[in-house]
């Protein structure tokens, strides 16, 4: 009897360890597929404050964000890459790129109606972001990460996006 509890604890043991290895695998993927995000739209001239630096701001709590840190100082398109976190959707102000995290699913609508404000990108990985008025939703399909686009929300705040990233989602708007 022992030792089925010892095999048991040690099946879940490998289990978790397997099941966070993915998450972990997942949100690299993520962090990946946002800086790439940016090197495929073009923002409206005004949207850059005169610097030559493109600012990822990060709205909520996300395991994204010790990795998005790291995309600090890359560089997309000649700008450098600021990473600030931001704690409300009055922040968002000065920001290229917004990720909501799922934290913020209760503020959703807000950081939307600031966002729309100042010509922001923004992305999340909330369940149905796109269809909900974002521009870069991620979704899960046959075990992959994908994203859909809401092209519309773009164009509106004149945010271009690349034919080569709205050939890639999963599903255009």
């Amino acid at each position: 009897m022992k030792l089925r509890v010892l095999y048991m604890a040690l099946f879940f043991i490998f289990v978790s360890a397997e099941l966070a290895f993915a998450a972990e695998d997942e949100y690299k993927v993520k962090a990946a597929m946002i800086y790439n995000f940016a090197k495929f739209v073009e923002w409206p001239v005004n949207s850059f404050a005169g610097d030559n630096r493109i600012t990822y701001c990060i709205a909520g709590k996300s395991p994204l964000i010790d990795i998005l840190m790291h995309l600090q100082g890359k560089v997309v398109k000649e700008r450098t890459v600021f990473v600030r976190l931001i704690d409300s959707p009055t922040n968002v102000s000065g920001c290229q790129l917004l990720f909501i995290a799922q934290s913020e699913r209760a503020r959703l609508s807000s950081y939307l109606q600031q966002s729309n404000q100042h010509n922001i990108l923004t992305v999340s990985d909330l369940e149905l972001f796109a269809e909900s008025g974002g521009m870069i939703g991620f979704t899960e399909f046959e075990k992959k990460i994908r994203f859909e686009i809401n092209q519309g929300t773009a164009q509106k705040q004149g945010i271009k996006i690349s034919s080569h990233l709205l050939n890639l989602s999963r599903k255009a708007r």
